[in-house]
């Protein structure tokens, strides 16, 4: 039987969770551990971090929905992980109309679960991401899923974390004309578009530690 010392099982490095939903989880790739984003940005950050794949399929901000992110069992993963950096991106799943009320609600419930995520005991710096944008095949492939709906979203969030002072990446308006890197349901990322998922992730977080006077 292999032997491992306890000390070696301890990690002192820098916690990254990852909040998300398929996107985040990485549907549709053919090999989603290795491939989706957070598995990608662990590569690209190397053994001093610990990266943490938080992503739930079709889960949104609003918690009226049956899948809301923010519901017990996830709050409790989050806070038993402690992490120092969150990378948060919802939103597209409220863009499904059976998921949506109007303006008024979607800013309530996304400025209640940021504020939240701020607060964490763990004191996270919060680097939030816009859901990337969607191509028109995805209004005929998922019925319900309204394009506009998902710009007006865009649109709240960005506000949102401008009066809250909160580092945001700019994801929907990075992706308007990179259709390749989307898979055939014209919403979830190819490999090619994790990967490009993973660099700018990668990217604002070193920027975000490089301005606090750390090295990544």
């Amino acid at each position: 039987m292999l032997k491992i010392e306890d000390n070696k099982m301890d990690f002192s490095g820098k916690k990254v969770a990852c909040v998300g939903d398929s996107l985040t989880y990485g549907t549709t790739l053919l090999n989603r551990k290795k491939e989706c984003y957070p598995a990608r940005l662990q590569r690209l950050l190397g053994s001093n971090y610990d990266v943490i794949n938080l992503g739930l399929v079709g889960h949104t901000v609003n918690s009226f929905c049956s899948k809301f992110w923010g519901q017990p069992k996830m709050i409790k993963a989050l806070n038993d992980y402690a992490p120092d950096y969150i990378l948060f991106m919802l939103g597209t799943n409220d863009a499904n109309l059976k998921n949506w009320m109007d303006e008024n609600v979607f800013r309530s419930e996304y400025t209640k679960l940021v504020n939240y995520l701020l607060n964490l005991p763990s004191n996270p710096t919060i680097i939030a991401l816009t859901p990337p944008s969607a191509f028109s095949d995805t209004c005929e492939r998922e019925v319900g899923f309204d394009v506009e709906v998902l710009d007006k979203i865009v649109n709240i969030q960005k506000s949102v974390l401008q009066e809250l002072d909160i580092k945001f990446i700019d994801l929907y308006s990075m992706t308007k004309d990179k259709e390749h890197l989307y898979s055939i349901d014209k919403q979830h990322f190819n490999s090619h578009g994790a990967k490009f998922l993973a660099y700018v992730a990668y990217l604002g977080l070193k920027d975000t530690i490089e301005r606090s006077g750390q090295n990544l």
